[in-house]
């Protein structure tokens, strides 16, 4: 384990040597490179201010409302015969939208329940395999001129849909 700690934490320093070798090497002025990628980060990040300040505003509102919590208990009723555990649900509905709030329920989860039990490997899998994709659409539809993503959006959203059926699957029939 401390093996992979110490290459973990020299990758980076690695990775950051290697760079500015190559660009010495290139005869390239690897510092004014870099502040302009600074500048030019700084400027994205401004411009999708917006949009991040608005996602994260809606879902505060949606938590603080009890919109989750109503639409939780009304699909665990429609799906109690199929699904496994009511616990997920606030997981699967907001992963799209937050991953950071997203893995917070991930963790309380996983402190509840551990992380080997069934439910553990369950969000697990779903943490890992399901994207947030109507936050990744937002920020690149708020940064590009064309506006219509929602043949993007329907896509990602059926994988993550599927993605979730496929991780249930797995546990119910034991490969999990």
């Amino acid at each position: 384990m401390k093996l992979i700690q110490y290459f973990s934490s020299s990758a980076v320093i690695i990775i950051v040597a290697f760079v500015i070798l190559y660009g010495l090497l290139e005869k390239k002025n690897v510092f004014e490179i870099f502040m302009k990628g600074v500048v030019e980060g700084e400027k994205l990040v401004i411009s999708l201010f917006p949009t991040w300040l608005g996602l994260f505003v809606a879902i505060g509102m949606l938590k603080a409302s009890g919109v989750i919590d109503f639409v939780v208990e009304k699909a665990y009723i429609l799906l109690k015969n199929i699904f496994i555990y009511k616990e997920i649900l606030p997981l699967i509905f907001l992963r799209p939208i937050s991953g950071s709030t997203a893995t917070a329920m991930g963790i309380e989860i996983m402190k509840n329940f551990g992380t080997d039990t069934n439910i553990g490997l369950l969000t697990s899998c779903i943490m890992g395999s399901t994207e947030t994709t109507i936050y990744v659409v937002a920020l690149y539809a708020s940064k590009l001129k064309d506006k219509n993503m929602k043949p993007i959006l329907i896509i990602g959203l059926i994988a993550d849909f599927l993605c979730v059926i496929f991780s249930i699957l797995a546990l119910k029939i034991g490969i999990m």
